[in-house]
């Protein structure tokens, strides 16, 4: 069997609309055009794995269960899109705990490759809408993307992006 080719994806304002600690159902909405990307990208031969950093669940704001009440709800919306997420991996800590999963560490693309099995890197993509994500991208060794967004100026960035895009669907097009 070959390796996977993947696309690790950032939740939070890149799959949904970030609105700082999505952690119930009522706050979960798609950003424009999420479904159909997430869909193009399946279409295209990518595997699609979530990674996020979920650090709300360290600083006692919401907790485990109500991160996977969300989730459950995002993969019955997405499978009513026609869409299958292959791997989910989260980051639970908080900042300041210096674990080896947040983002822009690695770990949490080891857990992907141990729900998908061998990964091509060198034909995979990381997109998200931080530089932390580009980062974490760099860091494995994949291709980049990084969604516009309130969380970073153009020109105060530390790393540089291989695509700069306005959304995961633009991010669709231009890789598939």
């Amino acid at each position: 069997m070959a390796a996977a080719k993947v696309v690790f994806l950032d939740r939070d304002g890149t799959i949904n609309v970030d609105r700082d600690y999505v952690h119930r159902v009522s706050d979960w909405k798609f950003a424009d055009g999420a479904p159909a990307a997430l869909k193009k990208l399946r279409n295209a031969g990518y595997q699609l794995a979530i990674v996020t950093n979920q650090s709300g669940i360290g600083r006692g704001y919401y907790t485990l269960e109500d991160m996977n009440t969300v989730h459950e709800h995002m993969r019955k919306e997405l499978h009513e899109h026609g869409v299958t997420i292959d791997a989910l991996a989260f980051c639970a800590h908080d900042p300041d705990d210096n674990c080896g999963c947040r983002k822009p560490a690695t770990g949490m693309a080891k857990q992907i490759e141990e729900q998908i099995g061998e990964i091509n890197y060198a034909a995979s993509w990381s997109v998200g809408d931080r530089e932390k994500d580009i980062q974490f991208g760099t860091n494995i060794g994949v291709a980049t993307a990084l969604l516009k967004s309130r969380h970073w100026n153009p020109a105060n960035l530390s790393v540089t992006p291989d695509l700069v895009v306005s959304s995961l669907w633009d991010f669709a097009v231009q890789i598939s």
